[in-house]
């Protein structure tokens, strides 16, 4: 009982094991990774509200939310096996995607914190495996998709500062 209340503190997801493997499958949840990123990022007010969120969610609402981040993945892994430069418009505008769900599940997630949620993703592989399974990552797909956030995030402050 102990352990599934650290596990559901640590993770801001309130349901039992059973139910996490039934609407996550092969996606996990690295309590060593969700222990660093809170001491990291606890004083963050985005942190602390994706955290709330989190723990908010429904079962119903986590399986849409990993119904839109399974087709999101998709996207991401077809522009990278078929080559498409991580600047180009397509792979920027799935980096799009990534940055607006994260607003509409988690945060508010302006580009330049998309840009740091990106960096935390190439640089710990535990953080890219809650978004690519390990066994649908590969070599330098990490990198792409941090090289794909900068890319957009420059292109969205952009626009921004255009209007």
């Amino acid at each position: 009982m102990a352990e599934r209340a650290i596990e559901v503190q640590q993770t801001g997801v309130p349901l039992t094991p059973e139910e996490r493997f039934e609407v996550f499958g092969e996606i996990a949840f690295d309590l060593s990774y969700a222990t660093d990123a809170q001491l990291k990022w606890r004083d963050s007010k985005g942190h602390r509200e994706a955290m709330a969120r989190a723990s908010a969610h429904t079962k119903e609402d986590w399986r849409r939310l990993m119904a839109e981040a399974a087709a999101w993945r998709a996207e991401l892994l077809a522009g990278h096996d078929d080559g498409e430069p991580a600047d180009g418009e397509r792979v920027m505008d799935i980096a799009e995607e990534h940055r607006l769900h994260v607003s509409r599940w988690f945060t508010p997630c302006p580009p330049e914190m998309h840009r740091r949620i990106a960096d935390d993703f190439a640089s710990d592989p535990r953080a890219f495996a809650l978004v690519v399974p390990p066994s649908q990552q590969r070599p330098g797909l990490a990198a792409y998709l941090a090289e794909a956030v900068h890319a957009n995030a420059s292109r969205r402050i952009h626009i921004e500062n255009r209007i």
